[in-house]
């Protein structure tokens, strides 16, 4: 069996059409979506997340709004900007950029952004809300793997699902996006007894654990669809996963790749994020 390669930036250029086209019916109420981010000292992760923020507004119209502060920022500084971004009118989505210096609790900032403006679903409230099954939106990532069944035409709901990360921003969310589509989900981990026997009954098998070629081809139910959420740094410099890739597509039915795979949806997720959290302030279905 030779799988089907889920192309992630086709997906991803589908959305973005869709998100711009959303933009332009608020453009005619006076209305453009903002987005903002805090980044705190000069972190070259957080930096590089935030120019690739700035660029994918602009692809689809958004306004963007960056806020800097030194290194040497007060906490309470900090939770000041949040408040003042909360405030603005012009900004429906904030993103804190992480990591922050270690003065400055990184628990309290996220408790301080307003949930309806949290793209990254970081205060609680958010992620009670993905545990009840009525959010406005959930974390980029753990919805790109969701939006990317959907688009594949794979209907969860009596489906079993296998997700192997329990980390709070990809597993336990994903597990509960896919309960809330009536799946039979089974979580696996570092400390699970059998991982390759709980992949091997899966339907759907989402791997986000950061080991490369962890996901052998024994380890895949013939003809199941295979997420990879991993991204890894190789030897060479290149983009790999957490699937032992050719093995795995000769068993399994479609797979993401990486890179090309969720990465590009994730970030669009984002956007669409973005554009829910402005309807919702503005008040347009």
């Amino acid at each position: 069996m030779a799988a089907k390669i889920i192309d992630g930036k086709a997906i991803a250029e589908t959305i973005r059409g869709e998100i711009r086209a959303e933009v332009e019916k608020l453009a005619a109420s006076g209305v453009t979506p903002g987005v903002a981010t805090i980044l705190v000292g000069d972190d070259g992760g957080a930096r590089f997340y935030r120019g690739q923020i700035e660029k994918n507004t602009g692809t689809v119209g958004f306004a963007y709004f960056d806020h800097t502060l030194p290194a040497d920022a007060t906490e309470a500084e900090v939770l000041a900007l949040v408040e003042s971004l909360d405030a603005d009118p012009a900004v429906h989505g904030i993103l804190a950029l992480m990591p922050m210096p270690a003065h400055i609790d990184q628990t309290k900032v996220f408790n301080a952004i307003a949930p309806v403006k949290d793209l990254d679903c970081v205060n609680p409230a958010d992620i009670g809300h993905v545990l009840l099954g009525d959010q406005l939106f959930a974390p980029a990532t753990p919805s790109a793997c969701i939006e990317i069944l959907d688009r594949e035409g794979v209907a969860l709901q009596g489906l079993d699902v296998t997700i192997v990360n329990h980390s709070n921003i990809v597993g336990k969310p994903a597990a509960l996006l896919c309960l809330n589509r009536n799946a039979s989900v089974h979580v696996v981990h570092v400390y699970s007894k059998d991982v390759p026997a709980a992949c091997r009954e899966a339907d759907v098998l989402i791997s986000a654990a950061p080991v490369k070629g962890l996901i052998k081809g024994d380890m895949v139910k013939p003809g199941a669809v295979v997420i990879d959420v991993t991204t890894i740094r190789g030897e060479d410099g290149k983009q790999v996963g957490s699937l032992e890739w050719e093995a795995v597509c000769a068993v399994a039915g479609s797979a993401t790749p990486v890179p090309g795979g969720v990465g590009p949806v994730t970030n669009v997720i984002l956007l669409k994020n973005a554009l829910a959290a402005c309807k919702a302030q503005v008040g347009v279905a």
